[in-house]
């Protein structure tokens, strides 16, 4: 430990066999130096402050709005900087545990397998569900006068799952094919001609006809495979590309310019949608990219 932070509060429980949670604010930042703990599988939400750690030899840092994974053996050190306090709530599962509910989705895969992306974006839809289900869970972990066993049981493989099924890892190609196999293949066609045109001003008749159906048939399938309409998924897809680059440290174009790249021409609009699907506006995700960049930390 580098320093030694004065903590304000520490909350620690036991949520259901074989996940611990905890709670914990502090008022100075630190430096964690791992020691060789027994391995577990966790998930750190900041909820104040900024968290920081070195997993695969690579530099992740983490605020209010995304969440840091790990097991403890593949992190030699964390940290937390800038002024004032820090907060933040881990969830910490048995390695036995995380390995059951993986067998039960890609069969033989261990959590040594798995190379999940270490960091997880909660401003999209299945993080947003993550950070309920891991406050829910924490909640039940704390105070005994709502806890439920069975309850929390079921609730922490469901946030095994929508980790293991909605973040990028080395078995997410098994789910894709899964889903790919499921939809017909219009439904698939339109979305491969979406991805090759984004920055092109498709309309719904535009992807009806490369995907050789009826504009009907076309929102009939989106509705039923993907609970959206084909617009509406054009607009998220685009969204999601703009996001990434925006997050990108080393990118340089003006936000407008990245908006126009990717599809949208009318600047209020793509504001409002962009702060609806990511909880910021798009000058607050390049600020905290180039503060990762000032700072070094890429």
């Amino acid at each position: 430990m580098k320093s030694r932070p004065d903590v304000l509060t520490c909350k620690v429980g036991l949520a259901a066999h074989g996940l611990y949670a905890w709670y914990i604010e502090c008022s100075a930042d630190w430096t964690y130096r791992s020691r060789g703990e027994e391995e577990r599988f966790g998930v750190i939400f900041p909820s104040a402050g900024v968290i920081g750690a070195t997993i695969r030899n690579k530099t992740i840092i983490a605020e209010q709005g995304s969440a840091i994974v790990r097991g403890v053996l593949e992190i030699p050190q964390m940290w937390a900087q800038s002024l004032g306090t820090h907060a933040r709530t881990v969830l910490n599962w048995d390695v036995a545990v995380v390995n059951k509910t993986l067998s039960t989705i890609f069969d033989d895969a261990t959590l040594p397998d798995l190379e999940l992306n270490p960091k997880l974006d909660l401003l999209s839809p299945p993080g947003r569900t993550l950070g309920l289900l891991a406050r829910t869970i924490a909640l039940g972990a704390y105070d005994e006068s709502v806890r439920s066993d069975k309850a929390t049981a079921l609730l922490s493989e469901a946030a095994l799952r929508l980790i293991f099924e909605n973040f990028p890892h080395r078995f997410s190609n098994r789910l894709d094919r899964r889903l790919s196999d499921a939809m017909p293949r219009h439904v698939r066609a339109a979305i491969d001609f979406m991805r090759a045109n984004l920055h092109q001003p498709l309309t719904l008749g535009d992807i009806a006809e490369a995907a050789g159906v009826g504009v009907r048939s076309l929102q009939v399938g989106f509705q039923y495979f993907r609970d959206s309409t084909p617009l509406a998924y054009l607009r998220d897809i685009r969204l999601e590309a703009v996001h990434t680059e925006l997050s990108r440290p080393e990118n340089t174009l003006l936000i407008s310019e990245v908006a126009l790249k990717w599809g949208f021409t009318q600047m209020g609009r793509f504001a409002l949608q962009y702060r609806a699907a990511f909880g910021q506006q798009p000058s607050e995700t390049v600020r905290i990219a180039r503060g990762m960049r000032r700072s070094g930390k890429l």
